[in-house]
């Protein structure tokens, strides 16, 4: 029944521990770690040795087509050394090992010694920022046996926020497994939906008598494990996309508008702070409610004073951003100050030549309008060899807004502004954080405009670039709305603008193809707005292309002046 793509079939679980939203990466950024444990004591405890060059050759021949990394092949692999080498964010864990199930309890040989209980291994991988988007365990009894298998390692790496886990209910021969992994992955790289390629593979070794033994564990509500960044529709819908987009930046009339996941990598994201702050105060409020930071923070400012709220919210991003230079670092960074920290994310952005951070520093922007709290892109800015100027608004409590007026009256690529829309570290009354701020913010904006004029003049004439947002986020509904609802926006109707958006996530949507046609049509021009298209994709992948999409446009430019010139002259 379940051996073809007419009927696909997974356990489907609900994370009970793990609310974080599931992050994808495109397919041709797929990263594999392959680990072959073969322990000299398995021999006493009865265990045939593993085949350690058969299983890396075919889970070589099985990943094709996914950057491969095989940690230390031919012995032992001790549980440390795993844990840390997943911190380098891996979507696929392919796992090859001798386990056994004892009183309903998965244990893995892994290391010479004693076994290592699975549970073990759980809990390093629920310990990670970023965790695997899929673990296949090619290992005896991993997915339990019989009435057990809930108990076993599949269902409990699901249960600790693993997306997918392809496990073995018990033996299963080594041909069974070679066949089936080989066609498994081969589907996957077609189109991404794992419970689809897993009923493939059923098919593929369907005679075989233990082709029952492979299953699926699934928390992805549509199957899928990557996305392929893009426009969308036609070849030529996209083309016309990015000619209109490359024009804009080549001539300067463009505002990157930065949203609060843009560069999560070395700084984390607003929800993971969220989270945190939800779990040391004893949030009470949902399990979803606790992604949202302003809901959070609310609740926090209720129970302590406002000042509060500001510290806890800044000393925890201090202490994100610590966590994860340590473990990009694979050392310890240093309890210090903020701005020594961003220094040292700034500089890891300037080694990575597509970090979204680097490569928006290099584009001739005059401003940039940031929505989030922290100053990384000053810093990448200076970085850059660039003099860029802070600009905020300090709104609480005034009849009339504060508004300091830049130093620099008309911003340029080499002097740009960025604008803290909603505030910034450092500076407590400019931070719109709880969920009355954000009211009260709006409402100050209707009576008092709080945007520079000059500001609103270079966002009425400019193309508009969404990066680092959840376009069905609040906060950036709030801040299109202001844009938006102004005098003067038929202009911006004649100008092409982008939002930059990953699939929906898993914790805010129960169907995403709904939700997608839903963003979609949204930002579709309805009611006078402008024309927002929707690219699928991180703000790395759209960035990257946009880079070579304007090295493009300018030999092509070149090539037509040459051209001209020759008509002409």
């Amino acid at each position: 029944m379940f051996a073809g793509e007419q009927t696909i079939v997974s356990r489907f679980l609900i994370s009970g521990e793990d609310w974080r939203p599931i992050r994808l990466r495109a397919r041709g950024a797929l990263r594999a770690l392959v680990v072959v444990a073969n322990p000299a004591s398995g021999e006493k405890y009865g265990l045939a040795p593993v085949d350690v060059a058969g299983e890396l050759a075919r889970a070589t021949e099985a990943l094709a087509g996914i950057q491969m990394t095989v940690l230390a092949p031919g012995g032992g692999v001790s549980l440390g050394d795993l844990a840390a080498k997943l911190r380098e964010d891996f979507d696929i864990l392919y796992m090859v090992c001798h386990g056994r199930l004892v009183e309903h309890e998965p244990w893995l040989f892994l290391e010479d010694g004693q076994p290592v209980a699975g549970i073990e291994l759980v809990q390093a991988i629920r310990e990670l920022d970023q965790r695997p988007r899929m673990v296949v365990l090619a290992s005896c009894q991993s997915a339990g046996k019989g009435g057990a298998g809930m108990a076993a390692l599949g269902p409990r790496l699901a249960e600790a926020g693993v997306p997918a886990v392809i496990a073995m209910q018990g033996n299963i021969f080594m041909a069974t497994a070679a066949a089936f992994m080989k066609r498994f992955f081969k589907e996957l790289l077609a189109d991404g939906q794992i419970d689809r390629a897993m009923a493939v593979a059923r098919g593929e070794v369907r005679k075989a008598d233990d082709a029952w033994m492979p299953v699926l564990f699934l928390r992805l509500r549509d199957g899928r494990i990557w996305y392929e960044p893009g426009f969308g529709g036609s070849r030529e819908n996209e083309f016309d996309k990015w000619r209109s987009i490359c024009a804009s930046v080549r001539a300067g009339r463009f505002i990157p508008i930065l949203g609060p996941e843009l560069g999560d990598d070395l700084l984390g994201g607003t929800r993971e702070l969220a989270r945190v702050l939800a779990d040391q105060h004893g949030f009470p409020l949902d399990s979803h409610d606790r992604n949202d930071l302003a809901k959070v923070a609310q609740f926090i400012g209720v129970e302590q004073k406002r000042s509060y709220v500001c510290d806890a919210v800044q000393n925890q991003f201090l202490e994100q951003v610590r966590r994860r230079l340590s473990n990009a670092t694979s050392g310890a960074a240093p309890r210090t100050t903020l701005p020594a920290l961003l220094d040292a994310a700034v500089e890891r952005s300037r080694a990575d030549a597509g970090h979204p951070f680097r490569v928006l520093s290099e584009l001739p922007a005059s401003i940039y309008l940031n929505a989030s709290y922290q100053p990384m892109m000053l810093r990448a800015l200076r970085a850059e060899g660039k003099d860029p100027e802070p600009v905020f608004t300090t709104w609480r409590g005034e009849e009339v807004p504060r508004r300091p007026e830049p130093k620099t009256a008309k911003p340029t690529p080499e002097k740009p502004w960025v604008y803290h829309v909603f505030g910034m570290f450092g500076k407590p009354d400019s931070l719109v954080l709880t969920e009355d701020d954000f009211f009260d913010y709006l409402i100050a904006e209707a009576r008092l405009d709080l945007l520079l004029p000059a500001l609103v003049g270079q966002l009425m004439q400019s193309s508009l670039l969404f990066l680092g947002f959840q376009l069905d986020d609040w906060r950036f509904r709030a801040l299109f709305r202001m844009i938006v609802t102004r005098q003067g926006t038929r202009t911006l109707r004649d100008l092409s603008h982008v939002g930059v958006q990953v699939n929906p996530s898993e914790w805010s949507v129960t169907d995403a193809h709904k939700a997608r046609r839903y963003i979609e049509s949204y930002f579709h021009g309805g009611g006078g707005a402008p024309d927002i298209s929707i690219y699928w994709g991180s703000p790395r992948d759209f960035l990257t292309e946009l880079r070579e999409q304007l090295a493009q446009a300018g030999e092509e430019q070149t090539v037509a002046a040459q051209g001209a010139g020759d008509e002409w002259f």
